[in-house]
């Protein structure tokens, strides 16, 4: 089971238009009802599939993501720690982790990539809902195995993967929540929509930090957006090295 947290928070609505359009409303938070400064949340990779309990959905042709899949979800979680405040901890156990990554050929031929989202709730003994959520993300490794077995940052690849993460911090895909306006609608402003520009994104746009900051206003540690530490990448000819950095934003 993924940690269990005593929270009664919630993504609900802002107010604001363009930060509405983008969350994932009514989805448990990865945070807890007063402020927790350091809240850790732990992912890790797949080694045999894992789905929700209530998931209808047959798992075909799983595999591990490579070696390149996985520097991409560690990059892209070490950029997003200063917009939320969480501590994002790989672990080695994805029976036991909050998010869990794997690739298998999905059944749509249109989808590149999914979240699946899993919670149960309890009451402890003062009373408090304890909600434990777990997160599944699939990458697609049939139709869109080419595209997405090699996510370099700046490609569709390391795109998608990032849009993957926003879902499990709390991000919903435009083309659901249909309130963005049009002019709006792509991805130079947030990676949740489904419309390209002729850039493809290594870090979350204007809109996706905006909505994220407001998502962990309250974890008390959410820190500027800039330039931070990032993890050495394999495999990659002049690679960052560990203990570089990367601007961001």
């Amino acid at each position: 089971m993924a940690q269990g947290i005593s929270s009664t928070v919630y993504a609900g609505e802002s107010g604001n238009l363009l930060i509405d359009s983008l969350v994932y409303e009514g989805l448990p938070l990865w945070t807890e009802e007063t402020p927790s400064p350091g809240l850790t949340v732990t992912y890790a990779f797949m080694t045999t599939p894992l789905v929700p309990a209530d998931n209808e959905e047959p798992i075909n042709d799983f595999a591990p993501l490579n070696a390149t899949q996985q520097a991409a979800v560690r990059l892209i979680y070490a950029t997003s720690q200063p917009l939320t405040g969480l501590n994002m901890v790989e672990t080695a156990d994805p029976l036991t982790a909050d998010v869990a990554f794997g690739t298998a050929d999905l059944t749509d031929p249109d989808v590149m990539a999914v979240t699946m989202t899993g919670a149960t709730y309890s009451k402890n003994a003062d009373g408090q809902t304890v909600i434990d959520r777990q997160d599944y993300v699939y990458l697609d490794n049939a139709e869109y195995g080419e595209a997405l077995s090699n996510p370099l940052p700046g490609t569709l690849g390391y795109e998608t993967i990032l849009h993957e993460t926003g879902h499990t911090l709390g991000l919903d895909d435009t083309a659901y929540t249909r309130t963005l306006p049009a002019v709006l609608d792509n991805t130079d402003f947030t990676v949740m929509s489904y419309n390209e520009t002729d850039t493809y994104k290594a870090t979350f746009s204007v809109l996706d930090i905006q909505t994220l900051q407001y998502l962990y206003a309250d974890t008390g540690t959410i820190r500027s957006f800039g330039v931070i530490p990032v993890a050495t990448w394999p495999g990659v000819s002049g690679a960052t090295t560990a203990g570089a950095t990367l601007a961001a934003g």
